[in-house]
């Protein structure tokens, strides 16, 4: 369960460093994703995924699950275009606190006093990154697109809670190919032509490594794992894919949006933080038993 979770973990972290480093533009790099996922998720999961699930009367929450994916990829990649990595992981950590109150209204789930304060303490540090509140400056744009991109993405844990009449090979193989679909319409803004040989290598590495692998190593550590230890593993990727974009692509943030993205990234682990929970994953991971 190491391995699985530590390359899980490496290969997020490594993703929006590589679709910042690649000059395709975002539907490009989006629909050779999901073609090459979906692809492999045919050949490989061919016995486990039930392809006339299209048939059957609870299909619509399969189309929610690909619309909801699709939508969170397409704000993920453009919010990384703009404003680079480490601004939309920072974003994007906001995703936990999030799925919390999407859970609460339309799961039924309690709040707490602490669910709260995160929030509160998320949203001062993201006044604290933002540089300007003008929708010209591509800091202020990226980041507001990465936390949208993080609501799209907290609605489908709740939408495959939705879904229990499907089997998991089934609601990812339907998550990656309706999300193909809705790139499918827009190959015309899509750009080939001026792609280099390391753009088609770092390609390959999101739609094999970045998609097909990650994904599959990831189901299996969440299967594995309660909600709130993976959550506390998740947030792991944020300062990762930050050094990972420093050592790579030179980005750097300024002092006052250190600050910001400390404040946001603590907040949102603290949120997931259960002592019991914590306890719980050590024994299970070290334990000679």
């Amino acid at each position: 369960m190491l391995l699985e979770i530590f390359c899980s973990v490496a290969i997020f972290s490594l993703i929006p460093v590589a679709i910042k480093f690649t000059n395709a533009n975002p539907m490009t790099i989006g629909f050779f994703r999901l073609l090459t996922a979906s692809l492999l998720l045919s050949l490989f999961w061919n016995k486990k995924i039930h392809f006339n699930a299209y048939k059957k009367k609870g299909f619509w929450k399969l189309l929610l699950i690909g619309i909801a994916f699709f939508s969170h990829w397409m704000t993920y990649t453009f919010s990384i275009k703009l404003a680079g990595p480490s601004i939309c992981v920072l974003g994007m950590a906001t995703y936990g606190v999030q799925l919390i109150f999407y859970g609460s209204y339309f799961l039924g789930y309690k709040t707490t006093k602490k669910n709260i304060f995160c929030l509160l303490l998320i949203l001062f540090g993201a006044l604290i990154v933002v540089p300007s509140w003008s929708f010209q400056n591509q800091t202020t744009l990226g980041l507001l697109l990465a936390l949208l991109s993080a609501s799209f993405y907290s609605t489908i844990p709740i939408l495959l809670q939705k879904s229990p009449e499907f089997s998991e090979a089934t609601r990812i193989f339907f998550q990656f190919s309706i999300a193909l679909v809705g790139y499918t319409f827009l190959i015309p803004m899509t750009d080939w032509r001026g792609l280099v040989s390391q753009d088609w290598y770092t390609l390959l590495f999101l739609g094999i490594l970045g998609t097909f692998v990650a994904h599959t190593l990831w189901s299996r550590v969440v299967s594995k794992l309660p909600t709130t230890t993976t959550g506390i593993i998740y947030y792991t990727i944020t300062p990762i894919a930050m050094i990972l974009s420093g050592i790579i692509l030179g980005e750097k943030l300024t002092f006052k949006q250190q600050v910001g993205g400390l404040i946001i990234l603590g907040a949102a682990l603290v949120n997931s933080l259960n002592q019991d929970r914590l306890k719980w994953v050590y024994k299970k991971l070290f334990s000679n038993n």
